[in-house]
C-alpha cells in the first residue's frame, strides 16, 4: 500500500470517527446546526472513499494504448458512487434547507459542553487537512490535496458551531442560520460531486479530482462565453439554422433578468409577515425576541427572511377550555347518575365519599411571553395545577355539600386559587371561569345517593320554609315591640309632666296662702264646700218663715212636697 493509499484510509477512518461523533451529539443536544455538519462530515467520508478507491485503481491498472481504448468504456465504479453520493447530498441538502425555513428556533441541551467538544473538532479536522494536504504535495496528488481542502471547510463549520453552541449559554441563538450555511455548503459540495463526476468521466481522468467548484459553476451562468457554447453546441446538435435558437440569444438577458426579479420578490416575500385579529406575534431573531416589551398587533409587519427572523404567532384573544377531572363523553346529553358520563377518574370528598366531578376550566392567555419561554406546555402546567386544587378544595368538603349548596362557591374559589398558583408560576395564562358541570358517585350506588340527597333537600326545604316564617313573624313583633314602647314612653312624659305641673300649682298656692292666709283659708272653705254640698240633696230654710217642722223620714217629705232644691 503506497503512502497516498494509506493517507487516504486514514483521513477515511477519522472522518467516520468525528461523523459519528457528531451525529451522536445531535441526539444529545437537538441543535439543528450540529445534525447539518454531521451530514456534512458524512460527505468528507465519501470525498476520503473516493480518493482512496481512485488511487488505488491508479496504481494497479497499467497504461493502455490511445488506439486501444475501448469508445463504449463502463463508467468507473468511483465515478458512478460519486454521482449517487452527489445525489443523496443534495436531496439531504434539500431537506435541512426546508427545515430550517419552515422549523422554528430548537432547544438546546448541554450547548456549553457541546461548543467546547466541537472546537476540539475543529482541532481534529484541521489535522486532517494538514497531513492530506502535505502528502498530497509530496505525492503530487490533487485527489488528496481536493480532499484535504473538505477537511478544512469542515473545521471552519465546526469553529463555527462550536462558537454558535458557546453564545447559545449567553442567550443568542443563531443555531437555525448556522444550520442553513452548513446546508448550503452541503448543496454546494452535492453539485459539484455530480458535476466533477461526470467531467471525470468526460476526461477519462485516472484519479478523483474536484476541478469545478459551486462558485465558479455559478458566476459561469452570467458570462456571455457561458451561453456562446451552449448555443453553439445545441446548434451543433440541432442545426444551424434554427430560429428558436436565434431568439433564444435575443432573449436571454430578458430572462436572466427576470430570474433575478423574481428572486428578489421571493426574497421581499419572506420580509412580510402578518399577525390575525385573534393572535399576537412575537420576532424571534437568532432564537431571541426582539421585541419583549411589546408583542406584535395585528396587522401587516416587516422582517428579516428567515432563518434570521421566526415570527411565532400566538392566539392570544380567545377563550380557551380545558376539562379537569373527568373528561365528558361527548354522545352523553343526559347527565343523569345512572348513566356513564365519559373518563371516570375517583375523587375523595371531606367525608370519606368516592365521586366523579366533570369541571371546565375557560382560560385565556394574557402575556405572550411568559405563556411561550416560561414553560415547555402551559397547558399540561394549568392541568397539574387545576387537579391539585380541586383535590385539596374537595378533601375539606362533604359530598352533599359539593353537590348542592357548595357549587357556586366552589367555581369561584377554584379560579381565584387556580388563578394564583398560576401567577406564582408566571404561566401567561388567565382563568377566566370555572364550570362544575357534573359531579355525580359511582353509578352501582347512584340511586342511594339519590334518596340520601332528596332528603337533604327535603331539609333543607323544611329550613327554608323555617325561616321564611321566622323572617316573616320577627318583623311583627319587632312592630308591636316598638308600638308598645312608644306607648309607655308617652305615658310616662305625660304623667311627669302632670306631676311637674301639679307640684308647680301647688307651690304657689303655698306662696300665695303665706302672703294672704285670711283669704286662702276663707277660698279653700269656700272651695271644700262648693266640692262637698254639689253631690248631696240640700234643704234651704228662711229664717224669716219661722222654723218648719222637722220629720223624721225626710226623704218621704220630699217625695210628697215634690220639693227638691240644690
Amino acid at each position: 500500500m503506497t503512502l497516498k493509499e494509506k493517507t487516504a484510509l486514514i483521513s477515511t477512518i477519522l472522518n467516520t470517527a468525528l461523523t459519528v461523533l457528531k451525529f451522536t451529539a445531535f441526539f444529545f443536544t437537538g441543535s439543528l446546526a450540529i445534525l447539518a455538519e454531521a451530514w456534512h462530515s458524512f460527505s468528507d467520508i465519501t470525498t476520503s472513499v473516493l480518493v482512496f478507491i481512485s488511487v488505488r485503481e491508479k496504481r494497479a491498472s497499467e497504461p493502455e494504448p490511445e488506439e486501444a481504448e475501448e469508445e463504449n468504456k463502463p463508467i468507473p465504479l468511483e465515478y458512478q458512487i460519486s454521482f449517487l453520493i452527489g445525489l443523496l447530498m443534495f436531496f439531504v441538502s434539500m431537506l435541512l434547507v426546508w427545515r430550517t425555513i419552515t422549523g422554528g428556533a430548537p432547544v438546546i441541551e448541554n450547548s456549553l459542553l457541546s461548543g467546547i467538544v466541537f472546537i476540539t473538532f475543529a482541532v481534529a479536522s484541521y489535522i486532517v487537512y494538514r497531513f492530506e494536504t502535505s502528502v498530497g504535495k509530496k505525492e503530487n496528488s490533487v485527489g488528496l490535496i481536493a480532499d484535504g481542502m473538505h477537511a478544512r471547510a469542515d473545521m471552519v463549520n465546526s469553529l463555527l458551531i462550536g462558537f454558535s453552541l458557546v453564545i447559545y449559554r449567553m442567550g443568542v441563538n443563531i443555531d437555525t442560520l448556522v444550520a442553513f450555511i452548513i446546508a448550503m455548503l452541503i448543496l454546494s459540495f452535492s453539485i459539484e460531486t455530480m458535476v466533477n463526476a461526470v467531467s471525470a468521466y468526460k476526461r477519462k481522468e485516472s484519479e478523483y479530482v474536484f476541478r469545478y467548484k459551486t462558485t465558479t459553476m455559478v458566476l459561469g451562468l452570467f458570462e456571455k462565453r457561458t451561453w456562446a457554447v451552449v448555443l453553439r453546441y445545441l446548434q451543433q446538435k440541432l442545426g444551424p439554422k434554427i430560429p428558436g435558437l436565434v431568439l433564444l440569444k435575443k432573449l436571454l438577458p430578458f430572462f436572466c433578468t427576470v430570474i433575478i426579479l423574481i428572486l428578489g420578490l421571493l426574497v421581499a416575500s419572506r420580509c412580510v409577515y402578518t399577525i390575525g385579529p385573534s393572535q399576537e406575534g412575537i420576532v424571534e431573531r437568532f432564537g431571541k425576541p426582539v421585541n419583549y416589551k411589546e408583542p406584535a398587533q395585528p396587522g401587516v409587519h416587516l422582517k428579516f427572511p428567515r432563518p434570521v427572523d421566526e415570527i411565532v404567532k400566538i392566539d392570544s384573544r380567545i377563550i380557551r377550555t380545558k376539562s379537569v377531572g373527568n373528561i365528558t363523553d361527548k354522545s352523553s346529553f343526559a347527565l343523569l347518575w345512572t348513566k356513564k358520563h365519559g373518563t371516570e377518574t375517583a375523587f375523595i370528598s371531606g367525608d370519606n365519599n368516592f365521586f366523579y366531578p366533570y369541571l371546565v376550566i375557560h382560560y385565556r392567555i394574557k402575556d405572550v411571553f411568559k405563556y411561550t419561554y416560561n414553560h415547555i406546555d402551559p397547558e399540561i402546567l394549568l392541568d397539574s395545577a387545576a387537579s391539585r386544587v380541586i383535590s385539596n378544595i374537595f378533601s375539606g368538603k362533604a359530598f352533599y355539600e359539593i353537590v348542592t349548596s357548595y357549587r357556586k362557591q366552589f367555581e369561584s374559589d377554584t379560579a381565584r386559587i387556580i388563578q394564583n398558583k398560576l401567577d406564582a408560576l408566571n404561566s401567561g395564562l388567565e382563568i377566566v371561569n370555572v364550570n362544575m358541570k357534573d359531579v355525580h358517585p359511582p353509578i352501582f350506588i347512584s340511586s342511594s345517593f339519590e334518596e340520601v340527597i332528596a332528603a337533604y333537600q327535603k331539609k333543607e326545604e323544611l329550613i327554608n320554609q323555617a325561616l321564611g316564617y321566622k323572617n316573616e313573624s320577627m318583623p311583627q313583633a319587632r312592630g308591636t315591640q316598638s308600638r308598645l314602647l312608644g306607648q309607655a314612653q308617652s305615658y310616662v312624659v305625660d304623667n311627669t309632666k302632670k306631676a311637674n305641673g301639679e307640684a308647680s300649682r301647688f307651690v304657689m298656692q303655698l306662696e300665695a296662702y303665706q302672703k294672704s292666709p285670711d283669704i286662702i283659708t276663707r277660698k279653700i272653705y269656700f272651695d271644700f264646700l262648693k266640692e262637698t254640698l254639689s253631690k248631696n240633696q240640700k234643704t234651704i230654710v228662711d229664717p224669716l218663715s219661722g222654723f218648719p217642722e222637722i220629720w223624721l223620714d225626710s226623704k218621704q217629705l220630699f217625695k210628697s212636697s215634690k220639693i227638691g232644691l240644690d
